[in-house]
């Protein structure tokens, strides 16, 4: 994965992704920055640019200051919990982003790893999907792709074992 800094790029507040060489492969990264730099969705975080030079692989997001969902779900205090409301929003938000990709795009995109350290929390709670490097296009011709396994153990669904993917796997990931 690697590490996440925040800062300052003008007037907007940024995230910098530093990619781990180990994790994160040319080819992934690449994937990355060409799947989140064409499409625009509100529920989709915002790629700003990004840095491909020697071994430095940066990502630069807008930043998002409430965090990742699970640390909404799992981490927080009794006393900072979400409320009903702002649960049911958020899960809208990720389904309208998951429907943006899967119905909207010229090609079907699978994010291939939903799960809540990639959903990312604006001030106003509104979540946003982040995370493409292990996404795949789907063209509309096509009912599957093939590929090795990939995610995080969890949210896999049961098509993994036969590793002909289509976009509701992300559904399933959804669901958990």
């Amino acid at each position: 994965f690697g590490s996440v800094y925040r800062g300052q790029l003008g007037e907007e507040k940024i995230a910098v992704k530093c990619l781990d060489q180990a994790s994160q492969g040319k080819r992934e990264f690449f994937a990355e920055v060409e799947t989140i730099g064409r499409i625009h969705h509100i529920n989709l975080v915002r790629l700003i640019g990004f840095c491909l030079e020697k071994s430095h692989r940066l990502l630069v997001y807008e930043f998002m200051p409430k965090g990742s969902l699970d640390q909404w779900i799992y981490y927080k205090d009794s006393n900072d919990t979400l409320d009903w409301r702002t649960r049911r929003n958020i899960i809208t938000d990720i389904a309208r982003a998951l429907a943006y990709l899967h119905e909207e795009c010229t090609h079907k995109i699978a994010h291939l790893d939903i799960k809540p350290q990639n959903i990312l929390l604006d001030d106003n709670f509104n979540a946003k999907v982040c995370d493409f490097g292990l996404s795949r296009l789907i063209h509309r011709d096509q009912s599957h792709v093939t590929t090795r396994m990939r995610g995080t153990p969890g949210y896999l669904s049961p098509e993994w074992l036969t590793s002909h993917i289509t976009e509701k796997v992300d559904i399933y990931s959804y669901g958990i």
